[in-house]
């Protein structure tokens, strides 16, 4: 994966990596038109695709990398309130990580917009 990248990163975690890629694929393009900069980050062949502890190495990562910003949160937020069983990885420049489900994304509606817009004052993981 691309460290030397300063914005945000959103993985998208899940057993099948067919599915992680075209989930991933999925939310670029609902995100493309909000953030230009915003593009696929796949796992290395070969790598080690289960950098998230969810399932080991079984479980393949697909990320996006991009800018952010309160219109980009919510539209990330839309997208996996529509997928229950989703869960996703929020990274932060600052290096704060959020675990989210789609579940916890319908029940508070507002949690990625919050943890993107976060100043990461004290640096700390949530989720």
């Amino acid at each position: 994966m691309l460290e030397k990248h300063t914005g945000y990163r959103i993985s998208v975690v899940d057993e099948d990596p067919l599915r992680a890629r075209k989930d991933a694929r999925e939310l670029l393009t609902a995100l493309a038109e909000a953030d230009s900069t915003a593009s696929l980050d796949l796992p290395e062949p070969g790598g080690l695709a289960g950098s998230f502890d969810k399932g080991g190495p079984s479980v393949e990562t697909v990320g996006l990398l991009l800018s952010a910003g309160s219109f980009v949160a919510a539209l990330v937020q839309v997208w996996l309130a529509r997928i229950p069983q989703r869960t996703i990885v929020v990274k932060r420049p600052d290096g704060a990580v959020l675990h989210v489900t789609g579940k916890e994304a319908r029940e508070d509606d507002t949690l990625i917009e919050r943890f993107l817009t976060d100043d990461g004052g004290d640096g700390t993981t949530a989720g």
